[in-house]
């Protein structure tokens, strides 16, 4: 499969995942594109086109032509200069690698993070938070993200990549989505009478079995294994990163009991106390191996002849023949 097909297929499975309707996701599509009809001289000339069929500005190409034929991929959680330099080093060896793929953002896709965190807003709407309200709590957050982000030096790993001639790309929320919607369908949807039930499903996952083998297991981080979980909702395991602490008396006052997450702040978890939120913090590397699997398992499916490598806190788990 060309590289080009194969990033546009992850990002439709990603739209197929993703909390919001297909037709949310066309429209937002739709108004980038009336938006780029109104632009001139240089607002026009720097206008990315990507956003005008991919709705995740955290997931892209870092470097390739797109016309590469890739079979075999490599794939890690994190991947940064040293990482590439590993799969240089690994090439020379013989290993056959076509492409990386990353799952956190580096280059251009870290540099828009921030413009994918909107689709929480939609999350908490569908467990009670008015939308107005989830809004207002997040565009601070946003300009922090943004500002925080603005500041870094963004490209070191994709110039690496292109230096050492990788073809390599990063798919970030399109793999979120596969784990959000795992976790709703597995654990949010049935009936536990305490958090330490909520454990015990937990561990039953693969990808957490293993992590939790390696000293990283899910933990409780506000609440005990006797106390009760209440309404179970996992709001915070795609749109980007974190969303504002605000956001926990939010979905409080909407009669959350429990929240899973990939990672919480302090600050988080001092609302958590403050308003009465359990939290149970899922292993975060485990979390994304999750979702990569589940998002690899439909290409393997339908692109028979590619192969997978593992690398950089990615476990592999295959769940489809």
């Amino acid at each position: 499969m060309q590289l080009s097909k194969l990033f546009r297929r992850i990002v439709e499975l990603g739209i197929e995942a993703d909390p919001r309707p297909k037709k949310e996701i066309e429209n937002i599509l739709r108004k980038h594109a009336e938006h780029k009809k109104k632009l001139e001289g240089n607002e026009k000339e720097l206008f990315d086109d990507e956003r005008l069929w991919n709705p995740y500005s955290d997931s892209r190409i870092l470097h390739g032509k797109g016309t590469e034929e890739v079979k075999s991929l490599i794939v890690g959680i994190d991947v940064e200069t040293p990482e590439l330099m590993l799969v240089d080093h690994l090439m020379r060896g013989g290993m056959k690698i076509d492409a990386v793929m990353m799952h956190h953002p580096e280059g251009r896709a870290l540099a828009d993070l921030e413009k994918v965190l909107p689709m929480q807003i939609d999350i908490l709407h569908s467990v009670g938070v008015p939308e107005n309200i989830a809004e207002g709590q997040l565009r601070p957050r946003m300009e922090r993200v943004w500002r925080a982000i603005h500041a870094d030096n963004l490209f070191r790993s994709q110039r690496a990549a292109e230096l050492l001639k990788i073809t390599a790309f990063n798919c970030h929320t399109p793999s979120d989505n596969f784990v959000w919607r795992f976790i709703e369908k597995t654990i949010c949807t049935k009936r536990f009478d305490t958090l330490g039930e909520i454990l015990k499903a937990l561990l039953e996952i693969p990808e957490y079995k293993e992590y939790a083998r390696r000293g990283n297991p899910p933990i409780i981080v506000n609440g005990a294994k006797y106390s009760r979980p209440g309404k179970v909702v996992a709001t915070e395991f795609t749109g980007g990163t974190n969303g504002p602490e605000e956001f926990i008396e939010s979905q409080g006052r909407a009669g959350v009991g429990t929240i899973l997450t990939m990672h919480a702040t302090e600050k988080a978890l001092e609302k958590a106390k403050e308003h009465h939120v359990n939290v149970i913090q899922c292993s975060h590397i485990a979390s994304d191996s999750i979702g990569l699997n589940l998002l690899l398992d439909r290409l393997v499916k339908e692109e028979k002849m590619l192969t997978v490598q593992e690398f950089s806190g990615f476990v592999r788990v295959k769940r489809s023949k």
